[in-house]
């Protein structure tokens, strides 16, 4: 069933909360495997990596859920304030807030815990590499994603999901050399 809110004639099923998934997913994946990476070269303490990117993970997909409700609820409020719509009736392409809010949090928990399962399973050294694999494949996979849903080409948003990741990634594991500590 086509969403003219979401991606017009294009759009196909499953995509209604396309939105979400992305701002969840997207936005958690990259700060987790920058978190963990960071922290991981920075420190080389697998604790100190679970406890960063475990916190990181929990705090950014609960605030995630909570600034899509927010941001949604401020949309609808907008809307009414300006009379377009009337109140009571959730107004026609709007989203139930609640629902933004809840399908944000559970994508942007289980892209949490992608970069995280790495550094559960195997020795720190095998878990940087492992971490950066499996969570530039699910960028590029949740790219693919948009761009199907889109009508745009999967290859290139794919591409450009990793290309932010690997940039954040990067970054942050710049910061973990260049702050390198030892924890004891």
């Amino acid at each position: 069933m086509a969403n003219a809110s979401i991606g017009g004639p294009r759009a196909t099923a499953g995509t209604a909360d396309l939105r979400e998934i992305i701002l969840g997913a997207q936005d958690n994946l990259v700060n987790v495997l920058a978190t963990v990476l960071g922290v991981a070269i920075g420190s080389g303490s697998t604790k100190m990596v679970a406890l960063a990117g475990l916190a990181s993970g929990v705090a950014e997909a609960i605030s995630m859920g909570g600034v899509l409700y927010t941001s949604t609820c401020a949309e609808r409020d907008l809307r009414l304030a300006n009379g377009h719509d009337e109140p009571g009736v959730r107004p026609v392409g709007l989203k139930d807030p609640l629902r933004a809010a809840v399908v944000t949090f559970v994508a942007s928990a289980v892209a949490a815990a992608i970069p995280l399962f790495p550094f559960a399973v195997l020795p720190i050294a095998w878990a940087m590499p492992a971490a950066a694999v499996l969570s530039i494949g699910a960028l590029f996979a949740l790219g693919g994603y948009k761009g199907r849903a889109t009508g745009r080409s999967w290859r290139r948003d794919g591409l450009q999901f990793v290309a932010i990741g690997s940039l954040a990634a990067i970054a942050s594991a710049l910061v973990g050399a260049a702050l390198k500590t030892k924890v004891s």
